[in-house]
């Protein structure tokens, strides 16, 4: 077919003019559910892409200017709607406004003067919903359409068809799934333990697939490894005492809509522990295990208490104090191979680390404790070496390190070079990123604060700010002084760990990771040509891939659902049919046809925010196909449609944006072998992008 695709119109709105040699078919750009479902357009819209436009003439290209002109203009959907558009932002105006006054009311504390209590609002959150499962369907046949071949898609989507149908498999998987969340209402939400159980039973080593990483902000104040340090677990350990005094306001999206709260109970002393076939999440709990902090420092662990007996913290000078204390003993270590490195170990597949941690807690009367010190600490404090000169280079060590002076089980590492720069790096099965940031952002905002550490850029000063104060201020109570953790090994662990080094290496090797920091133009522009920054980025990464591997995979993002009680976050496939347009036509189309991409463009951004609304709204594919799984293998039931292998692509992509506000943000891994994870942050006038 002489296939070709324009813009085109008269009528104040945008026609796709599709002419297959067969006559010319129009397609409006209406929202997704309207074009979802149009085997015409499906069939056409596959014809088409990457094919030139046939001849026109100069009326057709003045009015193909006009219509593409009047799209930028008008927000893309046209006159007719605005009016339509100007009622639902008023309608949502005074929604959001009365969910503020009353979830304020309902949150008040009277003996605070009117601060939310952090958990006050967990009650009134609604229970995350079951998706509709003919929608579900839908979704579902739309995301796989640009992705397979048509016997493929067709296969597919009779199985599909025939699983969702009046009186089959699917309706009876639903009714028991709408049952099981009207059962668990008001105390988690229908699929939080499936998912978790899911995510815990992959058995890839953390450091590169289960782990992401923070970069620190680039004005870092003037101060030495230990005094930075000290100033940043002050902060933390504040914060952590506003959560268990529930003194931490909650948040709101938009300033209005409460979100769940719920994550920040595992925010410390948090451990994922190693399982033969599954892991679990520890948080301790006892009054014994909340009070002290764990060191890893050349590859050796410490520990110290960050209270005194009467319950109150170490101020920064005492923390400096037992920092200080750490690295001497580090020093003075006669012997560096006495003890190879037990945090290696927490590199390796889950299973094998299963199976070392059970052997290294039988190795030794002391090992159960110094195990036990390192999993229940608030958070691990990594002091490493000096500070790599680039962001590159700053975020391989943040991610990935030597493995060796690292526990990757932990929930927050927070890693402090020799010079001060600081970065983190966070296991993610007990909580999402928004909520680290949340903690890495307030230490920020206390060392900026305090009198004790000023907060102002780097400069080549002899002198610490904080060393004139440590003269003058005595310590308030004599200090227990910081323990070694010891381990005793077997021969069978120390040839696990010689093992386990060698596994690492290798994968390092085998990783490739770079951050871009791009200046052209940052989510400002994007904006001001109405354009939303998210789906922006995404079309470019599509494009991007696309010209190095000439295909599209299967690309996920992450939505939150936390406006849910108990909520997490929801997996959106962003190739789409009309991504896959804009791409082919960047990528065949020549310079004549600027207003065509243009035209691609808005429409494949447009239709990437609807998916991502509707999966924020708890209307997602990816949760409800898990619920929909689990609930056939609960009932022993047999799906084929569930099974079949266009379901279980791999993820060639997952893209996210970053939650941080400060610095060049952090980054991920991929979800497969070859894959790409990629987190970009879009300032103002700039946007920094993570590759792995």
């Amino acid at each position: 077919n002489e296939a070709a695709v324009y813009a085109s119109g008269c009528d104040g709105r945008a026609h796709l003019v599709v002419n297959d040699g067969c006559g010319s078919h129009t397609c409006h750009p209406g929202p997704p559910s309207s074009r979802e479902g149009s085997g015409a357009d499906r069939v056409h819209s596959r014809d088409v892409l990457g094919r030139q436009p046939p001849n026109h003439t100069r009326e057709e290209d003045a009015a193909n200017a006009s219509a593409v002109e009047r799209l930028a203009a008008q927000g893309f959907w046209g006159e007719r709607r605005a009016e339509d558009q100007l009622f639902l932002q008023l309608r949502k105006r005074f929604y959001l406004g009365t969910l503020g006054i009353l979830s304020t009311f309902v949150t008040w504390d009277w003996q605070r003067l009117g601060k939310p209590k952090l958990f006050s609002l967990q009650d009134t959150l609604p229970t995350l919903p079951v998706p509709k499962l003919r929608r579900t369907c839908e979704r579902l046949l739309a995301s796989l359409w640009p992705l397979l071949s048509d016997e493929e898609y067709e296969k597919t989507a009779a199985m599909v068809s025939d699983f969702a149908s009046a009186g089959g498999t699917g309706e009876r998987l639903q009714r028991a799934l709408v049952e099981r969340a009207q059962r668990l209402e008001g105390t988690q939400s229908w699929v939080e333990v499936w998912w978790e159980e899911e995510f815990l039973r992959r058995r890839d080593g953390l450091p590169i697939a289960g782990n992401w990483y923070g970069l620190d902000r680039l004005d870092t104040p003037r101060a030495t490894q230990s005094e930075r340090a000290a100033v940043l677990i002050s902060g933390a350990v504040k914060f952590h005492r506003m959560i268990k005094t529930e003194r931490l306001e909650p948040l709101r999206m938009m300033g209005v809509v409460p979100l769940c709260m719920w994550q920040y109970r595992r925010l410390f002393h948090t451990c994922r522990q190693p399982g033969a076939e599954m892991d679990t999440i520890f948080t301790a709990t006892d009054y014994s295990d909340t009070r002290h902090l764990c060191v890893m420092c050349k590859e050796k662990a410490y520990s110290f208490d960050l209270y005194h007996k009467d319950g109150t913290p170490l101020d920064v000078q005492e923390l400096q104090s037992q920092i200080e204390a750490i690295q001497a003993m580090s020093k003075a270590t006669k012997n560096p191979l006495s003890q190879p490195p037990v945090g290696i170990l927490t590199t390796q597949n889950r299973s094998t680390w299963a199976q070392c941690r059970q052997e290294l807690m039988s190795a030794g009367p002391n090992n159960t404790d110094s195990l036990r010190k390192v999993e229940t600490a608030m958070f691990l404090l990594v002091l490493e070496g000096p500070s790599p000169g680039t962001l590159t280079e700053q975020a391989r060590v943040s991610f990935m390190g030597n493995g060796a002076n690292r526990w990757f089980d932990k929930s927050i590492q927070v890693i402090v070079f020799e010079d001060g720069v600081a970065s983190v790096n966070c296991e993610r099965s007990w909580g999402d990123a928004p909520v680290a940031a949340h903690l890495f952002g307030f230490m920020h905002d206390f060392e900026s604060e305090t009198s004790i550490a000023p907060y102002a850029p780097k400069s080549p000063a002899s002198s610490s700010p904080l060393s004139p104060q440590r003269a003058t201020k005595p310590p308030r109570h004599p200090l227990s002084p910081p323990k070694r953790l010891e381990f005793a090994l077997t021969s069978k662990l120390a040839r696990a760990i010689d093992e386990a080094a060698l596994h690492f290496k290798a994968a390092v090797a085998d990783t490739d990771l770079v951050v871009l920091h791009m200046r052209y133009f940052g989510k400002g522009f994007i904006k001001h040509v109405h354009i939303s920054p998210d789906a922006f980025v995404q079309m470019a990464l599509q494009l991007a891939y696309y010209r190095l591997h000439g295909t599209l995979p299967l690309i996920c993002e992450s939505a939150h659902t936390r406006q849910f009680r108990h909520g997490r976050t929801e997996t959106v496939r962003v190739t789409s049919s009309d991504s896959v347009a804009f791409v082919k036509a960047m990528a065949h189309l020549d310079q004549s046809s600027a207003e065509t991409k243009l035209h691609l463009l808005l429409r494949a951004c447009v239709s990437h925010v609807e998916q991502l609304k509707e999966a924020m709204n708890g209307r997602g594919v990816e949760r409800h196909l898990l619920g929909l799984r689990r609930m056939a293998r609960e009932l022993s039931l047999h799906t084929e449609a569930l099974d079949a292998p266009a379901l279980h692509l791999n993820w060639g992509m997952s893209a996210d944006s970053c939650p941080v506000q400060r610095g060049p943000s952090g980054g991920f891994g991929g979800h497969c072998d070859g894959g790409y994870g990629v987190s970009y942050h879009a300032q103002e006038e700039h946007m920094y992008l993570h590759i792995c």
